[in-house]
């Protein structure tokens, strides 16, 4: 059956948090039905990128989308009441792409992805909803760190009512993690809500598949890896290295601290000049830095969703030592490898107790294969879809 897919990105490639999922669901979805991809586009390689979807999709549409017009625009909105997230994605474009295609196609059913696409779906067919997390409680996180701190609270709030509605307008509403699920649950109480935990490709990462890059081998390192001008992961990146990262190379001096990912912020580029520190900005492949790697860690205080770096780690079979915010997101279920971690101290006890050897690394990996797998978690993306049509 011919089903929409409208997601606030476009789902290729899948290199970053956001774009891995959709590119799964998107992949799973072409086995049994004919997509029609819906999504922004931001420049000219989302363009092409977008255009490599057509080997899969009965039909691509990218609506431009230049992020400093757009925010500009948002501003704007925002000012006279409505919500930043929203009014960003705000495309007429896109609106009539929609249009046309209801009107020239059977669409049987709507998948949003993220709550700010639902708005697009047409009322008339039936709508899943994937919001991957509740993006309201960042903002209102920000709003306890970040300034000014009334602007987050006013966005959070407003971002809120707009997920409230589009979770109780779907037939089905799906998080990432069942954490985010009963977020969800606790201010839209009428919605149908299911967790969907992301899965991992393993043939990719894997430790016997990672190119070597010699520079790298024998050293001892902690590594944190992840697009670093998103604000949760600079933080945390910049917390580590000041606040954890000195006493732990103190008793270790051999120790180092590879901060591995795209578009350091400021923060993050002036730690390169920290004793141990690496930044290496955006690599062709972070496989070799895991894999030479002694652990990896994942500091984060916003910690919303699931975290695909942690999921990659483990699937390199590396242990994990992350903040309390990372671990809740698992539930009250730990993966195996990953070692809570609120301190310095906590650091320096996680990291002295780290047991070594091939048997350990396999064991992580196996661990975390059997949970993490996209071949049977997108599984309730099916159920979801089939009950909504059948």
């Amino acid at each position: 059956m011919d089903i929409l897919f409208l997601s606030h990105c476009v789902p290729n490639p899948p290199d970053k948090g956001e774009k891995i999922r959709a590119n799964q669901e998107v992949l799973r979805l072409c086995r049994s039905h004919r997509v029609h991809l819906v999504c922004f586009a931001r420049g000219p390689a989302d363009l092409a990128a977008a255009r490599a979807m057509e080997r899969h999709c009965a039909s691509v549409f990218a609506s431009p989308l230049s992020s400093r017009l757009a925010l500009a625009r948002a501003a704007a909105r925002f000012a006279l009441g409505g919500s930043l997230s929203a009014a960003f994605y705000g495309s007429d474009a896109l609106r009539r792409r929609v249009a046309d295609l209801r009107a020239s196609v059977d669409l049987r059913a709507a998948v949003a992805y993220s709550g700010v696409m639902a708005p697009y779906a047409p009322a008339d067919i039936p709508l899943i909803l994937d919001m991957v997390d509740v993006d309201s409680e960042k903002w209102l996180q920000y709003s306890r760190e970040r300034v000014p701190g009334f602007a987050y609270a006013l966005e959070g709030r407003r971002l809120r009512r707009i997920e409230a509605a589009a979770a109780a307008r779907a037939r089905r509403a799906i998080l990432a993690t069942e954490a985010e699920a009963a977020l969800l649950r606790s201010f839209a109480p009428a919605a149908s809500v299911a967790a969907m935990e992301n899965g991992v490709d393993f043939d990719f990462f894997d430790p016997s598949a990672a190119p070597p890059i010699p520079a790298l081998e024998g050293r001892r390192a902690l590594v944190f890896v992840g697009v670093m001008d998103y604000y949760p992961n600079a933080a945390g990146a910049v917390r580590f290295a000041e606040r954890v990262f000195p006493q732990l190379r103190a008793a270790d001096p051999a120790l180092e601290f590879w901060i591995v990912g795209r578009n350091p912020s400021k923060a993050v580029a002036r730690l390169a000049s920290s004793p141990g520190i690496v930044v290496t900005g955006g690599v062709p492949d972070v496989r070799p830095y895991l894999r030479s790697a002694v652990a990896a860690v994942a500091p984060l205080e916003i910690a919303r969703g699931i975290q695909n770096k942690v999921l990659e780690a483990l699937a390199m079979g590396k242990p994990v030592l992350a903040s309390p915010a990372v671990c809740k997101t698992f539930g009250p279920h730990l993966p195996e490898g990953v070692t809570p971690a609120a301190s310095a101290a906590d650091y320096a006890s996680a990291l002295a107790s780290l047991p070594a050897g091939a048997s350990r690394a396999a064991a992580i990996r196996e661990s975390a294969r059997a949970r993490f797998s996209w071949e049977s978690n997108l599984a309730i993306l099916d159920s979801a879809l089939a009950a909504a049509v059948y």
